[in-house]
C-alpha cells in the first residue's frame, strides 16, 4: 500500500497542483469502493444462482395444473 501510494503520489506531482499524496488516497480509496462494488456483485449473483438451484431441486414437487375444460 505504501509502495503504491508512494508511485501514485510521485505520478500525480506534475499533473495536479495541491498535495499529491492526498489525490494518491483519493485514488486508492476509489479502487477500494470499487473492487468492493465488484465483491457484492459477486456474492449476490451466487445467491441469485443458489436460489435459482434450490428452485429446481423443488420442481418435482410441483404438480400440473388441470385443464378448465377436462372435468
Amino acid at each position: 500500500m505504501q509502495q503504491f501510494l508512494e508511485v501514485q503520489a510521485n505520478r500525480l506531482e506534475s499533473l495536479i497542483p495541491g498535495d499529491p499524496t492526498q489525490a494518491a488516497v483519493k485514488l486508492l480509496s476509489n479502487m477500494a469502493q470499487r473492487e468492493a462494488l465488484v465483491l457484492t456483485y459477486n456474492d449476490l449473483f451466487l445467491l441469485i444462482g443458489g436460489f435459482f438451484v434450490f428452485g429446481l431441486m423443488l420442481l418435482p414437487l410441483v404438480r400440473r395444473p388441470r385443464s378448465f375444460f377436462a372435468h
